[in-house]
């Protein structure tokens, strides 16, 4: 039996009841979409979940998204989670640029379009579920050259073509480590 696989896990984060839950009937049929109402609860919720796409609101109250988004991309789990920037206000080039410069990887201004939002978060999902992929096939490696190291180790062995094999491998693993970790 092939179990189907998981919706990906989108945080929508707006302090506007009426956005989160305008967004939420956009993106649930594709996605497992968690709402936040804060920047706060936004972080809460990150700490303890892990998210393929956060679509968060510029304006918002006590924390805004540009604070929000910085802290976000301070975090290890998050430094690299798409963010898609919301906003009503000032549909400016200079909020774009404080939005980038934050940890935006897009905008959407308002009245937003549903097609345009749907479209956006499915590819971000997507480039973001190539990103673990990849880094799971890197711990994967990262075992594989152990696990060669521990057994010339215990045997006793010393072939030098196998440890240059294993040192070109662990080369090969730092460097796709390097370019993952490039990834948005």
């Amino acid at each position: 039996m092939t179990i189907p696989p998981r919706k990906p896990r989108v945080l929508v984060v707006d302090d506007i009841q009426a956005n989160r839950y305008a967004f939420e009937a956009v993106l649930e049929k594709e996605f497992d979409v968690i709402l936040a109402s804060s920047g706060k609860q936004a972080l809460d919720l990150c700490t303890a979940q892990e998210f393929g796409v956060i679509v968060l609101d510029v304006r918002m109250p006590e924390m805004d998204g540009f604070e929000t988004a910085e802290a976000l991309r301070n975090r290890d789990r998050t430094r690299v989670t798409p963010i898609i920037f919301t906003s009503a206000f000032e549909q400016t080039v200079a909020q774009m640029t404080r939005g980038y410069v934050s940890g935006a990887t897009d905008f959407l201004f308002s009245p937003v379009d549903p097609d345009l939002l749907r479209l956006k978060v499915r590819t971000y999902a997507e480039i973001h579920l190539r990103h673990e992929v990849m880094r799971r096939d890197l711990i994967e490696l990262h075992e594989a050259i152990r696990s060669l190291h521990a057994e010339l180790a215990r045997r006793g062995v010393a072939v030098t073509r196998v440890k240059a094999r294993i040192n070109d491998i662990e080369e090969t693993t730092q460097e796709l480590a390097r370019k993952a970790s490039d990834v948005p």
